[in-house]
């Protein structure tokens, strides 16, 4: 009974500290955006004198905004200044300047009054109406399915189109290429975009384009040359000064790269304990990390070496020092001009957020730049367990991809067929469909296992952007755990292949054995953001998940239900708050379980000492509640730090303490541990 009071007044608690961080929030909301609303305005031009007759210009963006003129002092002069109001943040007039700089180019922003606003609405002046501007060639919903082959692909072919003359060909590409994302070619394929346009003669389309190539890239190594196109079209005077790098070669040539990235860590623990008489090393690891890409590409086609496998070497193993694994390495071709594409050895394909790793072979023929079609199968692979090929194994399957359709929609459909032994593993059929614009993002997948006529995964991810920067999001996960497949009759057993299992068991046995060892796991998590003011915002969330029993067959015993367990977390983050760029975190989260309950309390921060240079302490105190009566605290402290050197390598190093205290029948236990961590990452 005192455990069960505990816990209600711990649940009141948690409930009441979210219910007051959300009125909160409400409440910050209310006073800024009444404090806050239509404060700011566009000054389009100004001219010493008084009594101008202003004529705005034509521009779609005017409509529905005031247009006012006012007076101010300058060196003792008399000034007129016209202005575009109202916009509730900075941000959003940057947007609206951007777009009508071309028409006004000293446009500048400044911060108004409420008074102004009331005195403005008697002295609008009426802008000129104007057709509805075209959208952007750029507004492209930031979706993609095309993988980092294809990109490759892609980005070739619209290069070759480029030097062809072909820009209607080369601009289908590249906006392929840039609704993807973030990726390697963005920056490129949004500034190629942006020439090819001009070279096409459609000057208002490329200005636009390099205005949202310096809003994204300011700071860019391409920035210059971008401003000095701009500056060309809103003048006519002058062409672009510097072309892009791939320009200066008349044909496509052979060339060669190597890159990926070497690193090394080195990880040691020690314990210490209250009935010991001294320290103990419970981990020490040297972990070692290569990932190696070797790329040809010739004017057809392109060559791809993949090598990427770690080593962990163990200084308290003395049997079994190194542990070597294969995580990927395969030969990958691809034809520039068709998209085809075929890959063969040990490769992963990722579907749902599940990666199926997979020795084998692929191919895939790209009927359009957002629709391709790809054959696989070959012998899965758990890289934790085996280095070699998996004979016991088999599965084939096919993918087809789809870009964007209906402006923001995407789809994968997928089949999978998969033997053990020479009995049918698992049969899956399933969509993955996204839909992404401006302000909302959805994903949603469902995976069907045809053998065992059961849903395998059902998920669905949602995130929502509001105004003054809220968001919200939910993300509901329900699958079998571990996945449907006949291969889990093994769990529990002594035999080793299913093979084996059958030698004693039918095959209906073998099924239900299947059946039984398979839970079914949910997780639901809601939560949202907000900022409280310019320096500061909160988030909040909860989780609920459950997880069902196995019974017991087979001489494995059964496996309880864990229940519903929730789990509250909430916390508030501060930007610039002693130095520019620099974080601070302070949180608290409430975890109650079958098994037991903690509150855990967490400050965190992240200083930039300088450009190259971060270190990152956090401290977190954990009070948890056990159902067998013990009760433990737990005092961590982290302390990280990294450090890039020329961009390419970046040093690591993390100390940390954690003190814990068992009591247990008024008993108390306490253990102290340290944790060392060092190491490198080289990226070539």
């Amino acid at each position: 009974m005192p455990s069960a009071t505990i816990r209600q007044q711990l649940v009141t608690a948690v409930v009441s500290t979210v219910v007051f961080l959300f009125l909160l929030i409400v409440a910050v909301e209310s006073h800024a955006a009444s404090k806050s609303s239509e404060s700011f305005v566009i000054v389009l031009a100004s001219a010493p004198g008084t009594n101008l007759n202003w004529k705005p210009k034509k521009n779609p963006l005017f409509k529905g905004r005031t247009i006012y003129v006012t007076r101010a002092t300058v060196k003792g002069k008399p000034w007129e200044r016209l202005n575009l109001g109202f916009f509730s943040s900075r941000q959003k007039a940057v947007l609206v300047m951007n777009d009508v700089q071309h028409q006004y180019p000293g446009a500048w922003l400044r911060e108004v009054t409420a008074d102004e606003v009331q005195r403005a609405s008697g002295k609008a002046l009426v802008a000129p109406t104007a057709k509805p501007a075209p959208k952007s060639s750029t507004a492209i919903a930031n979706t993609s399915t095309l993988t980092d082959e294809q990109l490759d692909s892609l980005m070739q072919r619209a290069k070759n189109d480029f030097k062809s003359n072909n820009y209607a060909q080369a601009i289908r590409y590249l906006k392929a290429i840039i609704a993807a994302g973030d990726h390697k070619y963005s920056m490129e394929a949004l500034e190629l975009l942006g020439l090819s346009r001009q070279r096409k003669g459609q000057n208002a389309h490329a200005a636009r384009i390099y205005r949202e190539y310096l809003e994204k890239y300011p700071e860019s190594e391409g920035a210059v040359r971008v401003s000095q196109r701009l500056t060309g079209l809103m003048t006519a005077t002058q062409e672009p000064r510097e072309k892009i790098h791939m320009e200066a070669e008349a044909k496509p040539v052979s060339s060669t790269s190597v890159f990926g990235s070497f690193s090394q860590y080195y990880r040691r623990d020690r314990a210490e304990a209250d009935d010991l008489d001294e320290s103990l090393t419970t981990l020490s690891q040297l972990i070692t990390f290569l990932d190696l890409t070797t790329l040809h590409q010739s004017a057809r086609f392109d060559h791809r070496f993949q090598f990427v496998a770690d080593d962990t070497y163990d200084f308290l193993e003395e049997e079994e020092q190194n542990s070597f694994r294969f995580i990927e390495m395969y030969y990958d071709l691809g034809s520039r001009m068709t998209g085809t594409s075929g890959r063969i050895g040990r490769q992963a394909l990722r579907l749902g957020g599940i990666l199926r790793r997979f020795d084998g072979i692929s191919a895939g023929y790209q009927f359009t730049p957002g629709m391709r079609l790809n054959l696989l199968g070959g012998y899965p692979v758990d890289i934790d367990n085996n280095t070699s090929i998996n004979e016991h194994k088999k599965f084939y399957g096919v993918t087809f991809e789809t870009g964007t359709f209906l402006q923001h929609w995407d789809m994968n459909l997928f089949y999978f067929d998969q033997s053990i032994d020479g009995i049918d593993d698992a049969s899956n059929v399933g969509t993955e469909v996204r839909y992404n614009d401006r302000t909302t993002s959805l994903f949603g997948m469902v995976d069907y296992n045809l053998d065992y006529k059961e849903l395998n995964i059902l998920q669905f991810n949602a995130n929502l952007l509001f105004d003054r920067g809220r968001a919200a999001y939910m993300n509901a996960f329900m699958r079998k755990a571990p996945v449907l497949s006949t291969s889990n009759a093994l769990i529990g057993q002594t035999e080793e292949t299913i093979e084996e299992l059958l030698q004693t068991l039918s095959i209906e046995q073998v099924y239900q054995l299947a059946r039984d060892r398979t839970a079914d796991s949910a997780t639901i998590t809601i939560g949202g953001s907000s900022p409280i003011s310019a320096k500061f915002q909160t988030n909040a969330d909860i989780t609920f998940s459950k997880v069902t029993g196995t019974p017991a067959s087979g001489g494995v015993p059964e496996t309880p239900s864990t229940g519903t367990d929730y789990f509250i977390s909430a916390q508030i983050v501060g930007n610039d708050l002693i130095l520019k760029r620099d974080t601070g975190v302070l949180g608290i989260r409430y975890l109650d379980s079958r098994l037991s309950n903690t509150w855990a309390f967490i400050a965190n921060t992240r200083i930039p000492i300088s450009r190259d240079w971060r270190l990152n302490p956090r401290l977190q105190y954990d009070i948890r509640k056990l159902t067998d009566g013990r009760s433990q605290d737990k005092l961590r402290l982290l302390v990280r730090t990294d450090y890039r050197y020329l961009n390419k390598i970046r040093f690591d190093l993390e100390l940390g303490y954690e003190n814990t205290s068992d009591e247990l029948n008024g008993q108390s236990l306490g253990t102290n541990n340290f944790f060392l961590m060092a190491g490198y990452r080289w990226d070539f």
